[in-house]
């Protein structure tokens, strides 16, 4: 007679991280195999537990009288490394202590592991432990059915005891779709890394933090995130992005930037970097944000099979660079900020029809639009025998949008709108020492109207890809 067969562990499974997993063993797909394992691993540095390993491996059923000898000879333990849905977090203590932690899941097994390079203090093991539900949470994200990039938890571990936080992730794809959909998140003192790829397309996003002086404070940080925001949902709109992949790029990228600020004036970090101490009026024309890189591919498709060569696609690309050069008093400050977005879609004739596109002329009733905008915007300040000699602000944009309109299968119109400006400002009368309409005031006043000219000025520096426009397509 066949009876079903007792798990085989790799070890007696009394402890609570063991309790997770014998709960998670008869759930289907990685969000139940994960399902708050990360976290109950992790609170483990809590309760001093600083190595750990476990597997569990459901045996097919045997033939009733059979001993159990047989099936404890699967050895559970190979499972480590070697799941078919895989999360590892490796961190590093700011002693040099390297702590790693890994989650194996396949169709008959589940495994944890835990290990560290050396001895870690109270005060490590409770950084580590604080992080647990932040790296459940990351694991979740990754695991539902539409992932999502849940890292802000994860940005937010103690700088002062921990030096680097890395996370992978590779789950098999939902819904019995061919492939995996992979995450790498890095982040350390020098560098802040996302790399995401699924089925909808790819992400990449950099931050480069290590130019701590050009870092605003934090209202003006946020300020800036939300001028990107809105950037971004902007490129969406208009481009017809995949709207789950731009909620995971815009998650990524605030995530990125948190936990970030500017070193105080009379901070150990400040004085070592003595060579560059920014005037208010220097950093008026930064966006306050650390320089980065980031890109949005959705994975291309071919919805119109009468032709091929019309492509739905979606690029977008963002970026900011800052540089500083001379000497504290013949200093140059430079910062440019970048985007392009290149798109393709097809849109229905008729509003709310879905489109149906076949090899029958009679489905071909629908419109085809390409997009390819860009924008750039340079601040610039540069200093002689420390006074401010050159101030600019110069920012350009180009927008293009074809519109092939087809009925019957037949091109009844091709229409291309350009779009654009070019706006160049001598930035000296609000930064120079010297401001006409000032006549009559006290210094208070003078000082506060300064205050509120370079408030402004903080408005005006940030990239406008498509400045004063309602977008349409």
């Amino acid at each position: 007679m066949i009876v079903p067969s007792p798990p085989a562990w790799e070890r007696a499974p009394g402890d609570a991280v063991s309790r997770v997993i014998s709960r998670n063993m008869s759930a289907y797909g990685s969000a139940g195999r994960f399902s708050g394992l990360g976290s109950a691993l992790l609170s483990q540095f809590q309760a001093g537990v600083t190595h750990y390993s476990q597997s569990v491996q459901q045996s097919p059923p045997r033939v009733q009288g059979a001993t159990y000898g047989a099936v404890s000879a699967l050895q559970p333990a190979s499972l480590h490394g070697n799941g078919e849905d895989q999360m590892s977090l490796t961190i590093t203590t700011k002693s040099g202590v390297e702590v790693k932690l890994s989650l194996d899941s396949q169709g008959d097994g589940l495994a944890v592991q835990m290990s560290n390079s050396g001895e870690l203090s109270d005060e490590e093991s409770k950084a580590l432990a604080g992080l647990s539900d932040a790296f459940q949470k990351a694991i979740d994200g990754m695991t539902q059915s539409t992932p999502k990039l849940d890292l802000g938890g994860l940005m937010q571990f103690d700088q002062t005891v921990l030096s680097s936080v890395n996370l992978h992730a590779q789950v098999q794809l939902p819904h019995g779709q061919e492939g995996v959909q992979t995450l790498d998140f890095k982040v350390d003192d020098t560098q802040r890394k996302i790399s995401f790829s699924g089925a909808a397309g790819t992400l990449d996003l950099k931050v480069d933090p290590s130019q701590a002086v050009t870092l605003g404070s934090k209202g003006q940080q946020a300020k800036a995130l939300a001028s990107y925001m809105k950037q971004f949902d902007q490129a969406a709109t208009r481009g017809q992005g995949d709207a789950n992949l731009m909620a995971m790029f815009k998650d990524g990228f605030s995530a990125l930037h948190s936990n970030i600020s500017a070193p105080q004036a009379d901070s150990a970090s400040a004085a070592s970097d003595s060579k560059w101490r920014l005037a208010p009026g220097d950093k008026a024309i930064l966006t306050g944000l650390a320089d980065f890189s980031a890109s949005v591919a959705q994975k291309v498709a071919y919805s119109n099979p009468m032709r091929s060569s019309e492509k739905d696609t979606f690029n977008y690309d963002v970026a900011q660079k800052t540089s500083l050069s001379g000497s504290q008093d013949n200093r140059s400050i430079r910062q440019e900020q970048t985007t392009k977005l290149s798109a393709s879609y097809h849109q229905s004739l008729v509003p709310n029809v879905p489109l149906n596109l076949t090899t029958d002329s009679a489905s071909q009733n629908y419109t085809f639009h390409q997009i390819e905008d860009t924008a750039t915007s340079v601040a610039q300040v540069g200093y002689k025998d420390g006074k401010l000699v050159r101030a600019s602000l110069e920012q350009t944009s180009s927008q293009s949008a074809q519109v092939l309109k087809y009925f019957l299968g037949k091109l009844e119109s091709d229409k291309t709108t350009p779009g654009g400006g070019h706006v160049q400002r001598d930035l000296m009368p609000i930064l120079g020492p010297y401001r006409t309409g000032e006549v009559g005031l006290n210094d208070e006043q003078k000082e506060q109207r300064r205050q509120q000219a370079l408030l402004s000025l903080g408005d005006d520096v940030l990239l406008q890809s498509y400045p004063g426009q309602i977008m349409t397509s």
